[in-house]
């Protein structure tokens, strides 16, 4: 497997964010956050392991986003 194949097997496609945010009970009324510059200097990929590229704050409603920095 190719480097590039090989790194975009680790980044979350559509389909399995869908379903990390429907097993952890996220509704329709959630905010989406993301640490990020306002400018767009980069883009970063989300890993695809949800454990470590999102986070589910219920009390506030949110669902933050950790891209990956590597």
């Amino acid at each position: 497997m190719s480097k590039e194949s090989e790194s975009k097997t680790n980044i979350m496609t559509a389909v399995s964010l869908l379903d990390a945010l429907a097993e952890s009970g996220v509704q329709d009324d959630f905010e989406i956050w993301l640490s990020s510059d306002e400018e767009g200097n980069e883009f970063l990929p989300m890993p695809a392991d949800p454990e470590s590229s999102l986070a589910i704050d219920a009390s506030n409603k949110r669902v933050v986003f950790f891209p990956s920095h590597r």
